[in-house]
Parts: structure tokens; C-alpha cells; sequence
């Protein structure tokens, strides 16, 4: 099944007036199937409240990205990006996780970055990593018009 990102309704803005700066901490946390998007999302605790999968490796309120990076691809884009996530499982299963969103940790309220919909339930069981693979074009890329 394929995976698909959207954006919260503040996510381009913050971006575009450094709210979201490549020096803030991010983190991707999991969620469970009772999870939906609501674009006018503003604060981690709006979406992960009751929905959160954690535990068995990963940690509760999310994984850190690593090695964030917002850069300018051409003249007219630009790109968020990290390292990918992995996350062995030990002591019992990761998941299942059937969503995930990515949240800015450093400002008020942790607001929501990117909802990811896997499409599928993902798991990984004892001594198997659960992993998320971004995109080599990055996990966001704008293009200025």
C-alpha cells in the first residue's frame, strides 16, 4: 500500500517564517488506527492524545530525528530533511502502527509538522527494526512560485 504525508495547515507558513528552524529538535511519534488528520491541527497533544503506540524500544512522544537539514535544492525549492528512523524492538512487538506524525518539540505545544498515513498496519517484532525510510528528494520539498 503507499504511503502518503499531508500537511497541517500551518506547516508551509512556519517554514517560510523560520518557526520551523533546522537547529529544532523533531520527532516522530506513532499512532494507532483510531488516528485521522484534521489539517487545523496545532498541538502534538490534538493528535496524539489516546493514539499513541510506544513502548518495546520506542519512546513515548516520538523518535528524534537526527541530522535535520532545511536547504534550498535549486533555485526554486527547498527541502526539509533527516536521517532515517530505526528502532529495534526488544522485550515485545513495536506496533502495530497504522500512522505516524512528525512534530516540532521545540516550540509551545510541540504543533504538528506532517501526518503520515503507512496505508497499512506496521509492526516489528522482538529483535526486528521498526524503521521509517524518507524520501531521497527529503521527507518535505517546497517549491517557490
Amino acid at each position: 500500500m503507499a504511503v502518503t504525508m499531508q500537511l497541517y495547515n500551518h506547516t508551509t507558513r512556519r517554514f517560510a517564517d523560520g518557526s520551523n528552524a533546522a537547529a529544532d529538535v523533531y520527532k516522530v511519534a506513532l499512532l494507532n488506527s483510531s488516528s485521522s488528520f484534521v489539517a487545523s491541527h496545532t498541538a502534538a497533544s490534538n493528535v496524539m492524545t489516546g493514539v499513541e503506540v510506544y513502548g518495546n524500544g520506542w519512546t513515548q512522544g516520538g523518535e528524534t530525528l537526527a541530522n535535520v537539514a532545511i536547504s534550498t535544492t535549486t533555485t526554486n525549492d527547498a527541502m526539509f530533511d533527516a536521517d532515517d528512523i530505526s528502532v529495534t524492538a526488544t522485550g515485545g512487538a513495536i506496533g502495530p502502527a497504522y500512522n505516524a506524525v512528525l512534530i516540532n518539540t521545540s516550540d509551545s505545544g510541540s504543533p504538528p509538522v506532517a501526518y503520515i498515513n503507512f496505508g497499512e498496519a506496521k509492526q516489528a517484532d522482538v529483535g526486528t527494526p521498526f524503521k521509517i525510510n524518507w524520501n531521497a528528494a527529503g521527507i518535505i520539498t517546497f517549491t517557490y512560485t
